[in-house]
């Protein structure tokens, strides 16, 4: 999950894979979420939120994932440690090539951040992306971005969803 600001999509994310866990028990994962902001990322380490930025996510999860806070007066939740075990959070600067990875990935979420780039900045961190996905693996990028008239190897499947081919 690349530039995870104050970790939101990453624990979104973790809410799906955990759900899809729970049905089969051989499906593993983890997740690696990277920002270069300190403070978005300690706010996602801290992995507590408010009760209203958390309302549109549905009960069954909020009662499963999240803990509610002792002192009721400060409406807030923190995600349950098991969640918070799933991602590693860590500074990583977009723009910095080559990217370490820890490994190959499987999935690339990087949404909603490229509009930031220059088009340069956008196709060297693309080829990077396409760099470091494993064959099969699986690229989605934000609404307003896209990757056409960048070379780099993927292939569109769906609208904001790009597959490196293998």
């Amino acid at each position: 999950c690349a530039a995870c600001s104050t970790g939101e999509e990453a624990y979104t994310i973790a809410f799906v894979l955990g759900e899809a866990q729970s049905r089969r028990r051989d499906f593993r994962f983890s997740i690696w979420a990277t920002d270069i902001s300190v403070s978005c990322l300690q706010t996602a380490k801290n992995a507590t939120y408010t009760e209203q930025s958390v309302a549109p996510v549905p009960m069954a999860i909020r009662k499963k994932y999240f803990l509610r806070s002792r002192d009721k007066r400060q409406q807030l939740v923190r995600m349950a440690p098991e969640l918070r075990s799933m991602i590693e959070f860590q500074s990583l600067n977009l723009v910095q090539h080559p990217l370490s990875a820890p490994h190959a990935m499987d999935v690339i979420f990087c949404r909603n951040v490229m509009i930031y780039f220059s088009r340069d900045v956008r196709n060297g961190l693309i080829c990077e992306f396409a760099r470091i996905l494993a064959p099969g693996g699986y690229l989605f990028v934000g609404h307003s971005e896209s990757l056409h008239g960048i070379e780099n190897g993927l292939e569109q499947v769906g609208p904001m969803i790009y597959r490196k081919p293998g």
